[in-house]
């Protein structure tokens, strides 16, 4: 979900420069789910995010929270194929031929999702509560070394909650992850200031609540924006059903 160019298959590599890509933020993200209740380790891995990156997370963050349910499929299939990425680069460990090995997963997963997007919508469903329950539990109990807990507690629920109420966990997980895609982007852009960095820091590193408060507002948004739309289609198709 964080990038559809046609430079997807260097998502796993360093930038030049010394600065990383989004994918190598998401790795070492996807090692501490609760990387929101961390802000100081969270500001120091933004700040070597290149800036073209960065504005990538604005803008498809912003387009997911605005209208992520109406283009799910393509959200879905998208992350399935950076997950593909994801897997092909830690495969390609062992294997060699890091690109090709990347490109062949990242295709298949994403081909897999395009007819089974019910699951896959069970699946990203299920990480995006694994990322709420993860921080929710070191917001909360204050217990980091324990956050897997909530992290499963999170998937469980969602996974689950996806084959009941489809369409709300399609909103939620859009919702969420459009938000903190845009919430680390414009931190990002921000960093990258320097009569700003400072202030910025010091803010998010004072108050452990303050960036988890900055990317629910911005999901709430997202699913006020995206209920009101989907009410006024339905709308919409009622009234011209009765003309």
């Amino acid at each position: 979900m964080l990038n559809v160019i046609n430079g997807g298959l260097l998502l796993a590599q360093a930038a030049p420069d010394g600065q990383r890509s989004p994918a190598t933020l998401m790795e070492g993200a996807t090692a501490r789910l609760d990387i929101l209740a961390h802000p100081d380790e969270l500001l120091t891995a933004l700040a070597s995010v290149h800036i073209v990156w960065a504005s990538v997370l604005v803008v498809v963050g912003v387009l997911c929270v605005v209208n992520g349910y109406r283009w799910h499929r393509w959200v879905i299939v998208i992350c399935a194929f950076l997950g593909g990425l994801g897997l092909g680069h830690l495969l390609s460990k062992q294997m060699g031929q890091s690109r090709i090995v990347m490109a062949a997963i990242g295709i298949l997963f994403a081909v897999v999702a395009t007819p089974l997007v019910r699951w896959a919508v069970a699946i990203f469903g299920g990480l995006t509560g694994a990322f709420i329950g993860a921080n929710a539990w070191t917001a909360f109990t204050n217990s980091p070394d324990s956050h897997l807990a909530g992290a499963a507690m999170g998937f469980i629920a969602m996974a689950m909650a996806a084959f009941l109420m489809y369409r709300l966990v399609i909103v939620l997980f859009t919702s969420i992850g459009g938000g903190a895609m845009a919430v680390m982007g414009i931190l990002t852009l921000m960093l990258h200031v320097p009569s700003w960095e400072s202030a910025i820091r010091s803010s998010l590193v004072a108050n452990n609540m303050l960036l988890p408060l900055l990317v629910t507002v911005t999901a709430v948004t997202g699913l006020v924006l995206q209920h009101s739309s989907i009410k006024g289609a339905e709308a919409e198709t009622e009234e011209a059903g009765n003309r």
